[in-house]
């Protein structure tokens, strides 16, 4: 058979295909919107982020979202797209999927946002989550991050969520640094959990370098030296840590 007239027949079988399924799609849709027209909603499912520590939304909240003020719960009046647009306009919702079983019930994913840093300038706070987005504190639950003291940019605060996240994707690191300042000469600090002195780091925008070098520190010398003795650890320097004592 001419290879011409063999893709042709081929391309043919695939748009049938195609529209059976679309029209499959169709009517199934059609059956199930006549089917659940005039019934009660009664039956939920709620799937909330079940990987996640945090635990800023509940079943409440979302049913709260979702009916708050409407007591007809009827599944023909129901629009999953907009159900979806009220639950994403959550502070502490990232994404949300709705969509409604064949038996009626009404089956709710939800993916929380995940603050990595909680920000504290004078008075105010609040977090910042791993895509440097600001974050309102919340009265249902205190995620346990790293804090951050002072005032930070726009463009810090990115660094600040990078920094972060590379601390907590090393185990050293994360086991000892608890907090981070900014001084008033805008430069960077971390305050480590052992010991009482403080890590000068600088310039925060080439952090990963100067962890690196923290790291190797800690690694050669922790375990050999009396840590309380020293006031500070700098790693402003290039290719070495500075270590002062008291």
């Amino acid at each position: 058979m001419d290879k011409s007239i063999k893709n042709k027949n081929n391309k043919t079988s695939l748009i049938i295909i195609l529209l059976l399924y679309m029209i499959c799609m169709t009517s199934l849709f059609c059956f199930s919107k006549k089917t659940h027209q005039n019934r009660t909603l009664k039956k939920f499912y709620i799937v909330i982020d079940p990987l996640s520590k945090n635990h800023f939304v509940n079943e409440k909240i979302v049913k709260n979202i979702l009916f708050y003020n409407n007591k007809t719960k009827k599944i023909g009046q129901l629009c999953i797209l907009k159900m979806e647009q009220k639950l994403n306009n959550y502070p502490f919702i990232k994404k949300s999927e709705v969509f409604i079983s064949v038996n009626g019930t009404i089956n709710i994913k939800i993916w929380q946002k995940e603050p990595i840093l909680r920000i504290k300038n004078g008075n105010k706070e609040s977090y910042l989550t791993k895509d440097a987005e600001n974050l309102e504190l919340s009265s249902l639950y205190s995620s346990k991050v790293v804090l951050a003291k002072g005032f930070f940019s726009k463009e810090e605060k990115k660094y600040l969520a990078n920094l972060v996240k590379f601390i907590n994707s090393d185990e050293l690191l994360k086991n000892q640094i608890i907090s981070i300042k900014k001084n008033n000469k805008n430069l960077f600090v971390l305050i480590p959990k052992i010991g009482n002195h403080y890590i000068i780091l600088g310039d925060i925008k080439d952090f990963k370098k100067k962890l690196n070098k923290l790291k190797a520190f800690y690694n050669q010398y922790l375990n050999k030296i009396d840590i309380s003795q020293y006031k500070s650890i700098d790693l402003q320097y290039k290719d070495q840590v500075v270590a002062k004592k008291r």
